[in-house]
Protein backbone atom coordinates (compact mmCIF):
# COMPACT_ATOMS: atom_id res chain seq x y z
CA UNK A 1 0.00 0.00 0.00
CA UNK A 2 1.33 3.57 -1.27
CA UNK A 3 2.50 5.95 1.67
CA UNK A 4 3.19 9.66 1.45
CA UNK A 5 6.96 10.31 2.31
CA UNK A 6 8.99 13.52 2.43
CA UNK A 7 12.64 13.54 1.24
CA UNK A 8 14.84 15.54 3.82
CA UNK A 9 17.22 16.82 1.21
CA UNK A 10 14.70 18.43 -1.44
CA UNK A 11 11.61 18.49 0.62
CA UNK A 12 9.81 16.79 -1.67
CA UNK A 13 6.80 14.60 -1.73
CA UNK A 14 5.84 11.57 -3.21
CA UNK A 15 3.90 8.01 -3.01
CA UNK A 16 6.27 5.82 -2.01
CA UNK A 17 5.64 1.84 -1.06
CA UNK A 18 6.54 1.05 2.66
CA UNK A 19 9.95 -0.72 2.31
CA UNK A 20 11.32 2.41 -0.31
CA UNK A 21 13.91 4.41 0.86
CA UNK A 22 15.66 6.47 -1.95
CA UNK A 23 14.21 9.99 -3.33
CA UNK A 24 13.01 9.74 -7.16
CA UNK A 25 13.75 13.40 -7.39
CA UNK A 26 17.26 13.56 -5.73
CA UNK A 27 18.42 10.19 -5.20
CA UNK A 28 19.07 10.33 -1.94
CA UNK A 29 18.41 8.14 0.72
CA UNK A 30 16.85 10.19 3.09
CA UNK A 31 12.86 9.45 3.48
CA UNK A 32 10.98 9.67 6.13
CA UNK A 33 7.22 9.16 6.71
CA UNK A 34 6.19 11.44 9.46
CA UNK A 35 6.72 14.60 10.94
CA UNK A 36 9.35 14.91 13.71
CA UNK A 37 6.24 15.37 16.21
CA UNK A 38 4.80 12.19 15.09
CA UNK A 39 1.97 13.42 12.30
CA UNK A 40 2.16 11.19 9.08
CA UNK A 41 2.26 12.39 6.14
CA UNK A 42 -0.55 10.87 4.26
CA UNK A 43 -2.89 13.53 4.43
CA UNK A 44 -1.27 15.41 1.79
CA UNK A 45 -1.53 15.49 -1.86
CA UNK A 46 1.70 14.62 -3.74
CA UNK A 47 1.22 17.51 -6.11
CA UNK A 48 1.66 20.32 -3.82
CA UNK A 49 5.13 21.19 -4.41
CA UNK A 50 4.32 24.51 -4.87
CA UNK A 51 3.01 26.25 -1.92
CA UNK A 52 4.07 26.48 1.17
CA UNK A 53 2.90 23.25 3.48
CA UNK A 54 3.53 23.05 7.09
CA UNK A 55 2.28 20.35 10.09
CA UNK A 56 -0.82 20.59 11.31
CA UNK A 57 0.17 19.08 14.79
CA UNK A 58 3.28 20.94 15.69
CA UNK A 59 3.54 24.05 12.72
CA UNK A 60 6.82 23.03 11.31
CA UNK A 61 7.50 24.02 7.70
CA UNK A 62 7.86 21.19 5.50
CA UNK A 63 8.04 22.58 2.04
CA UNK A 64 11.03 24.37 0.30
CA UNK A 65 14.46 23.32 -0.14
CA UNK A 66 17.53 22.61 2.18
CA UNK A 67 20.57 23.93 1.74
CA UNK A 68 22.64 20.65 1.29
CA UNK A 69 20.59 19.92 -1.95
CA UNK A 70 22.38 20.88 -5.04
CA UNK A 71 20.09 20.28 -7.51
Amino acid sequence: MPVTKRCTVCARFRGYEVEDRYCVVCGNESLEGECACGRRYDYLRTDDDDITLHCPRCGKVLRGRQKEYDG
